[in-house]
């Protein structure tokens, strides 16, 4: 083992445990708030719950079982720190890095899968073309054999599997099998993100009702962004090099991006929730007081108006909701699922 004189002054007292534990436990609390207001929008809207719920609570263990093994790895594994200072302070602790080091990117690879299917799932529940249903039942296809691909790859990357902590035996190339496991996830998202398009488009609605069901399905999206960069810091970190050290970027970034599939999930099926709490919020203001603004009209007498605020509350308009979810049995039991409906509701004051 190198002596410590051989390394820069400091170097063995970097770490970046800190920002791990911060970061897995931020997207923990993160991804149970979601999931939870995605229950609570459906209760608000009194929409029927689906597979896409229950993919969705798969995912969120998934992604809670990935977080809480790299904070264990911190704590037991020495990641986050220079692989010198973690010899220094326990040899044994990369035997228990090398155990983590299996089970933490197979975690990764799975927690991407439940939130995408969950988007597809929302997309075959309004898409009635063929063709895009088509695409749809493809891309679950790519997403799931993909999964089982790198979860094979993962198991029989190195003989025996006890060589991430012995270095005993031989292994595929471990950077390769972490860089490319994830790449159809971009191109699966690139997919996702371009499908609904042309059908929204096409609705014959306003273009602010259409802008607005477009930025619904592209909040789905989301993850893309995060699967572009982790797929970049897999690329440009050599996880065998200084390997807890190295592995710190990589542990990060697949926590982060498995949540933020999660989370963008999540997202396009808060709408109920939103006019609910924009309801509240009017009586509210109406019991506690006048928070109308006042204009003076020609002549010199003042009217009082309430502030229009379209992008939050739209039940007086044209955009009133778009149901993203599968409709319970009492309502609109005479539309047939594959449809977009758009809810109108109206008020007298």
């Amino acid at each position: 083992m190198a002596s410590t004189e051989e390394y820069p002054a400091g170097f063995l007292r970097q770490s970046k445990q800190g920002l791990i534990n911060s970061v897995s436990a931020v997207f923990i609390v993160l991804e149970v708030i979601c999931v939870a207001l995605r229950f609570a929008s459906k209760q608000a809207g009194r929409l029927k719950l689906g597979w896409d719920d229950a993919l969705m609570v798969l995912g969120l263990v998934f992604c809670i079982a990935d977080a809480a093994a790299t904070m264990a790895d911190v704590k037991y594994g020495g990641i986050g720190l220079h692989e010198a200072r973690v010899r220094q302070i326990d040899p044994q602790m990369m035997v228990t890095w090398g155990k983590f080091i299996i089970i933490i990117p197979l975690l990764y690879f799975t927690t991407v899968v439940p939130p995408k299917l969950a988007i597809l799932h929302l997309y075959l529940s309004i898409f009635t073309h063929k063709a895009l249903r088509y695409t749809c039942y493809g891309t679950g296809a790519v997403i799931l054999l993909n999964w089982i691909a790198v979860i094979i790859a993962g198991l029989l990357s190195c003989q025996p599997l006890s060589y991430f902590w012995t270095q005993q035996g031989h292994c595929i190339d471990i950077n390769a099998w972490l860089r490319w496991g994830g790449f159809a996830n971009i191109l699966t998202d690139v997919v996702m993100l371009i499908l609904p398009i042309p059908v929204i488009w096409n609705l014959h609605a306003s273009i602010r009702l259409r802008l607005g069901i477009l930025i619904t399905f592209l909040l789905g999206s989301l993850g893309l962004i995060s699967s572009i960069i982790r797929f970049w810091e897999f690329y440009v970190t050599d996880s065998q090099g200084d390997k807890t050290w190295a592995a710190s970027t990589l542990v990060i970034w697949a926590v982060i991006e498995g949540g933020i599939y999660l989370i963008a999930a999540c997202l396009p099926t808060y709408r109920p929730l939103m006019k609910l709490a924009w309801r509240k919020a009017r009586t509210r203001r109406g019991q506690t007081g006048d928070f109308r603004q006042t204009h003076t009209e020609p002549g010199g007498s003042q009217v009082k108006h309430t502030p229009k605020l379209p992008w939050v509350d739209g039940s007086t308009d044209e955009e009133d909701a778009l149901r993203l979810v599968t409709l319970g049995s009492h309502q609109h039991s005479d539309i047939g699922p594959g449809k977009i409906i758009v809810d109108h509701e109206f008020s007298v004051h």
